[in-house]
């Protein structure tokens, strides 16, 4: 008997916020359901294209994160530059060459000498 009182009491309180939100919302009235309805149920092509564009699409950034650094990885290990035998070339032209120095500065021979004849030209 116990339960029963406290299950009416539940129910006539229920009532009660139900009538009061009732009165309440009495004065409101929702004016924009033709606007969704074309919306959610687009009447022709062009409508149900744009309804289509419209949607929200949700990319997750992890997986997309691991493909960049995958496809960065792969491009950087296949467009490894070429190496050139034009330093060791260099670097036994430089054992061959003379420095020689001039106003307090140090020179290759023929790269000043150089210098020195485009400047008397």
């Amino acid at each position: 008997m116990n339960t029963e009182n406290t299950e009416n009491t539940e129910n006539t309180e229920r009532e009660a916020i139900k009538q009061q939100l009732d009165e309440e919302l009495q004065t409101i009235h929702f004016k924009g359901y033709e606007r969704v309805l074309k919306m959610t149920h687009p009447p022709t092509f062009g409508a149900r294209l744009f309804a289509l564009w419209n949607k929200e699409i949700e990319i997750p950034v992890k997986p997309l994160g691991a493909i960049g650094a995958i496809i960065l990885v792969i491009s950087l290990t296949l467009h490894q530059p070429e190496v050139k035998h034009q330093p060791q070339q260099s670097v036994q032209q430089h054992a061959n060459r003379e420095l020689i120095e001039a106003g307090g500065n140090t020179y290759w021979k023929d790269i000043y000498e150089q210098a020195v004849k485009r400047h008397e030209n």
